[in-house]
């Protein structure tokens, strides 16, 4: 039996073992509700009994008030009355044991209950599927976390090394105007494989900047002749890339490049994983474009901050002249231009100067009498 076939038959045994253990807790789970139901009922058919016997005690001792009054002879002896309210009595602590032992059921269902669910918990942990969606989660933790867009790739590539089965290291490629980058890797290894595709101008995660998904179980491959074996060279056996990129029309500036997933031994990424780090390499793709959505709009954010401090300051500049050479708004800021071209520095510099000392000086323009 191969690797693969052997290691098949484990993950379908792991799979029918938590599915027969997933049936086990349902049915238990069905088998506690029916019971609190039946101990529910209980309760209440014992509250009522209670509340009857309760009412009982009320109506006889007004009874026995009444004949007190009427001066009528009892209709039962004191001994009958005491033995009447002492097998009440006992019946009431019967009642009450039996609530008490319906609770300690009901707490040892609880703590079964409990017990179940963490049980299923740690099953769900162990498959990689859960895996990826604790991944995705802290991706979204994190996503605004970031410090920049190569931060974002960085957390990135080493939530590929914990969900991709089979990738010991890896890497994000970007391209750009230059040429092709690595902005995030785990290991040395990684970086030079990236390298010796850069330096060949070929290997798989430069084809997949294009394409979805680029898989190599074993070097050399005979898509990429110049390369040949010289990941091999770093410790690299096989990668398996894909692609970052927006789905739709990327807009200008937008990610192009891949996330490189690679191992040291040939063949290390089968279907399985190769379809999970496709979802991971979507998800980082929309993360990556969020942080530079947020980045740019910070960017405008600032710019328009920038843009009203210098309209309110070269509006304080006018005033000033304005009201000292008694001015008209267009000449005070025909003034401050060619201070500022004069000068050879920004015109909200020149203005800023001019509201902060005062000194100003325009030979061109002279005070109005």
């Amino acid at each position: 039996m191969s690797d693969n076939e052997e290691f098949d038959e484990l993950a379908w045994e792991t799979e029918r073992r938590d599915f027969v253990a997933d049936w086990r807790d349902a049915v238990a789970a069905g088998r506690d509700a029916d019971a609190a139901i039946r101990e529910a009922t209980a309760d209440e058919r014992e509250q009522r009994a209670n509340d009857r016997e309760a009412d009982l005690d009320q109506l006889e001792q007004r009874l026995h008030d009444h004949g007190v009054e009427l001066r009528l002879p009892p209709t039962r002896t004191p001994a009958e009355l005491e033995r009447t309210a002492a097998q009440r009595i006992d019946a009431a602590g019967s009642r009450d044991g039996a609530r008490e032992q319906r609770q300690r059921r009901a707490d040892d269902r609880d703590q079964a209950a409990g017990a179940r669910g963490e049980a299923a918990t740690r099953r769900e942990l162990v498959t990689p599927t859960t895996q990826l969606a604790v991944a995705f989660a802290e991706i979204a933790r994190h996503l605004y976390q970031a410090d920049d867009f190569d931060d974002m790739l960085t957390r990135i590539v080493f939530v590929a090394v914990s969900t991709v089965r089979g990738c010991e290291m890896a890497s994000v490629t970007v391209r750009d105007p230059a040429g092709y980058r690595s902005v995030a890797s785990t290991h040395a290894a990684a970086t030079d494989s990236d390298h010796a595709q850069y330096e060949a101008g070929e290997g798989p995660c430069l084809d997949a900047v294009e394409e979805a998904i680029v898989y190599t179980p074993a070097f050399p491959d005979p898509r990429w002749p110049a390369l040949a074996t010289r990941p091999t060279d770093s410790g690299v056996e096989s990668v398996v890339s894909y692609r970052l990129a927006p789905s739709s029309r990327p807009p200008a500036g937008a990610l192009a490049g891949s996330l490189n997933a690679y191992a040291g031994t040939p063949d290390a990424f089968n279907a399985e994983a190769q379809e999970i780090g496709l979802i991971l390499a979507a998800h980082a793709s929309v993360a990556a474009g969020a942080i530079r959505q947020r980045d740019a709009l910070e960017e405008i954010s600032h710019n328009l901050h920038e843009a009203l401090s210098s309209r309110d300051v070269i509006g304080q500049a006018k005033g000033i002249l304005m009201e000292r050479l008694r001015i008209t708004p267009e000449e005070a800021f025909d003034a401050l231009r060619r201070s500022s071209q004069r000068l050879n520095v920004k015109l909200r510099e020149v203005a800023a100067r001019l509201a902060e000392t005062g000194e100003f000086e325009d030979r061109a323009i002279q005070p109005r009498p």
